[in-house]
């Protein structure tokens, strides 16, 4: 059972009680919303054979993942860190949870379709087939792990600090320079990974 400090955060406590106190933080339902809807138009475009379902799928939750992941540790951690520490608590309190899960159903939609998308015609259609598309969709899922590991428990940690009743303010400003270094490196990434693909796509 977690325990938790006086503003409601869990100190402790398994994965399960603490991804169930973030849901609570950003509405169940937001939460549920936010992964169930974005891979149920996956679902549905691959169960009626929609290239252009799959292919829109997959550039339209790759376009909110990339910009949240680029948006949040260039332009929301700055105002944060220019926010007075009470204002501060309250963004990160009303924020954080729903950014979390936001992204996780962006960046899972848009590597899933993406798979969906190298196989059979539907990879054809679309010139996804061979090396690059294959390398561009494994650095895809090698993103979305890394993000799982790394820029997620980076802002989460934020999202603990800033939150608990006694913020500890040196190893606040140590992870928010590591949100940013992180930040840098995602983008470079997925700049190489959209290069790649537009590329291959216009045939350039």
């Amino acid at each position: 059972m977690a325990t938790v400090d006086e503003t409601g955060v869990p100190r402790d406590g398994n994965v399960v009680e603490r991804v169930t106190h973030l849901a609570q933080r950003a509405n169940s339902a937001f939460a549920a919303g936010s992964v169930a809807v974005p891979l149920g138009v996956v679902a549905v475009a691959a169960a009626l054979g929609s290239t252009a379902g799959l292919f829109y799928a997959h550039v339209a939750a790759g376009a909110l993942w990339f910009g949240f992941a680029l948006v949040f540790p260039a332009v929301v951690g700055p105002v944060l860190g220019g926010l007075d520490d009470d204002a501060a608590r309250k963004v990160t309190r009303r924020l954080t949870p729903k950014v979390i899960f936001f992204v996780f159903g962006a960046s899972l939609a848009t590597v899933v379709s993406g798979t969906l998308l190298l196989s059979g015609d539907a990879g054809l259609a679309y010139g996804y087939s061979g090396t690059w598309p294959t390398l561009a969709l494994a650095s895809g899922w090698g993103l979305f792990f890394f993000g799982l590991a790394v820029p997620n428990r980076l802002h989460l940690r934020e999202y603990y600090l800033r939150t608990a009743s006694d913020t500890d303010e040196s190893a606040l400003a140590s992870v928010e320079k590591k949100i940013l270094a992180v930040g840098l490196f995602e983008a470079a990434a997925m700049l190489g990974i959209i290069a790649v693909m537009s590329g291959l796509r216009l045939g350039v």
